[in-house]
C-alpha cells in the first residue's frame, strides 16, 4: 500500500509542475502585478485554458509557441529535478541533467525573443490541469502504478511529454515566422526525439529487471 500511495504522489507531483509551471512560463510584464494590479491587456491575451499543441489562428503563431513551450519546458525541468536528480542509474542522473540544461536555456533564448518581438503581449496560454491525463491516458497511468520504481515512472510520463514536444515543434517548421524559432523548433525535434529513443531503451531495461 505504501508503495502505490508513494507513486501516486509522484504522479500529483508531475501533473502539479505542468499547472505551476503556467503560472510562471512568461516574463513579468504579461501577469498580474503587485497586489491584484493587472497586466497590459492585449488582444493576443486569453482568460481561459486551452489544449497545448492547439493554436488560435488569429493570434500569432510564434507567440502562442514561444508561452507553450516555455510552460511546456518548466514541466519537464521541475520533473527531472524531483524524479531522476538522485536516480541511482547513472544514466538517467544524466538524462536529467541534459534536459536541466539544454530546456533552461531555451526557455531563456525564448524569453528574450518574447521580449524583443512582443513586449506588450499578454498570456497566450494557460495550462488545461486536465492535459496531463489526456496526454498520458488511463493505459499508461495503470502501468506506471504497477511500476516499482520512480524511474519507471518517470519515463512512462516523459516519454508522451517530450514527443508533445516533438510533434508542437514539427508545426512551428511550417508555420512560424520567424527563421530562429524554426531553427529552435528543429533542435528540440533533435534532442526531444533523441531522447526519446534513450527513455524507451532505458525503460524497457528497467521493466525487463523488474520482470514486467
Amino acid at each position: 500500500m505504501k508503495k502505490y500511495i508513494c507513486f501516486g504522489l509522484l504522479a500529483l507531483l508531475l501533473a502539479a509542475s505542468l499547472v505551476l509551471a503556467s503560472c510562471t512560463g512568461v516574463s513579468s510584464g504579461e501577469r498580474a502585478q503587485g497586489d491584484g494590479e493587472q497586466g497590459p491587456e492585449d488582444p493576443d491575451s486569453t482568460s481561459s485554458s486551452q489544449t497545448m499543441g492547439s493554436f488560435d489562428e488569429e493570434k500569432s503563431f510564434d507567440l502562442q509557441f514561444i508561452d507553450q513551450m516555455i510552460i511546456h519546458h518548466e514541466g519537464a525541468i521541475m520533473s527531472a529535478e524531483n524524479m531522476i536528480a538522485d536516480s541511482e542509474r547513472s544514466e538517467l542522473q544524466q538524462l536529467a541533467e541534459n534536459i536541466q540544461k539544454s530546456q533552461t536555456e531555451q526557455i531563456e533564448q525564448m524569453r528574450t525573443w518574447r521580449e524583443q518581438w512582443y513586449p506588450d503581449a499578454g498570456l497566450t496560454f494557460e495550462m488545461d490541469p486536465t492535459q496531463m491525463q489526456e496526454m498520458m491516458g488511463d493505459e499508461h497511468m495503470q502501468e506506471m502504478m504497477g511500476s516499482d520504481t520512480t524511474d519507471s515512472m518517470f519515463l512512462w510520463m516523459m516519454i508522451p511529454h517530450h514527443q508533445m514536444a516533438v510533434d508542437i515543434s514539427e508545426q512551428a517548421l511550417e508555420r512560424a515566422e520567424h527563421p530562429e524559432l524554426k531553427e529552435l523548433a528543429q533542435q528540440i525535434i533533435d534532442e526531444q526525439s533523441a531522447e526519446i529513443r534513450l527513455m524507451e531503451g532505458y525503460l524497457e531495461k528497467i521493466e525487463a529487471t523488474n520482470g514486467a
